[in-house]
């Protein structure tokens, strides 16, 4: 369980910076959207989660649109902020597991979108 804590950190930094030097190259504007549709399979909800993490998907969305919508000074520290929340109402919805392949799909997600707009 420690274990999986470290490695949930240590993936959670990583996207806090791309996210962050995303915001600061102004690369994008464009807030990071999730394909609900795809998610939903790949992760395998219930249909009791269904309802639960399309509102938080959308929650993470309006964030994000706060947060570009705001001063360069700030935008980093309330992008930082949607995504804490974000995984923060994800963890209590979803399953360890679910949970563990969210995170790992937000990383690598984050990764090929920063290697494209190099």
């Amino acid at each position: 369980m420690k274990r999986l804590g470290m490695a949930v950190a240590a993936i959670l930094l990583c996207a806090t910076v791309g996210f962050a030097r995303e915001n600061r190259n102004n690369v994008s504007k464009e807030p990071f959207a999730i394909n609900f549709d795809k998610l939903s399979y790949y992760l395998q909800l219930t249909p009791s989660q269904v309802n639960e993490v399309a509102n938080i998907n959308e929650y993470f969305l309006d964030m994000q649109r706060e947060s570009l919508r705001s001063s360069e000074s700030k935008q980093q520290k309330k992008m930082h902020q949607a995504i804490y929340g974000n995984l923060k109402l994800m963890k209590k919805v979803l399953t360890p597991d679910q949970y563990r392949k969210y995170v790992t799909l937000l990383n690598v997600t984050n990764n090929n979108n920063r290697a494209l707009s190099l």
